[in-house]
């Protein structure tokens, strides 16, 4: 594979990578909406709860590597460029962020109504996973359109 048909690669893999990474974020939050409608409909589905898991984790893979499940060292640089690990450290931040005030917010909900731990992680995990995914995918959609 030559080098222009690498970067060419690269460009159409970095156009898709943020598609991909829009749509698993809305997955992911639409997929939330049966537990925090019903919380106790879900509360004891081992099989809801260990999907929710496996998702979270797979999820947060993807926001540590930018994608991970990529081919090809030589792509894999071209697409893992400057402006596309300063976008992945900067929706990294806004994950964290997201998830330390839904962790203060249940703090102080928790005053006026308790909330079990779990329905607790699930919705800190939600907000910094969810929330970093659409950063990361609108950061790098802007990113191409500008360049």
């Amino acid at each position: 594979m030559s080098d222009i048909e690498r970067i060419e690669k690269a460009e159409r893999l970095g156009r898709s990578r943020s598609r991909v990474f829009f749509v698993l974020a809305i997955v992911f939050f639409i997929g939330q909406l049966p537990y925090f409608s019903n919380p106790g409909a879900t509360g004891d589905s081992h099989f809801r709860i260990g999907a929710w898991l496996v998702l979270a984790i797979l999820m947060l893979l993807l926001i540590a590597t930018g994608g991970f499940l990529l081919r090809g060292r030589k792509v894999w640089d071209l697409l893992n460029d400057e402006t596309s690990r300063t976008n992945l450290s900067a929706s990294q931040a806004v994950g964290f962020w997201a998830a330390m005030i839904a962790a203060l917010s249940l703090y102080v909900a928790a005053m006026f109504e308790p909330v079990s731990l779990s329905a607790g992680v699930h919705i800190i995990v939600t907000a910094g996973v969810g929330s970093a995914l659409l950063s990361f995918a609108t950061r790098e959609r802007r990113a191409h359109r500008i360049g």
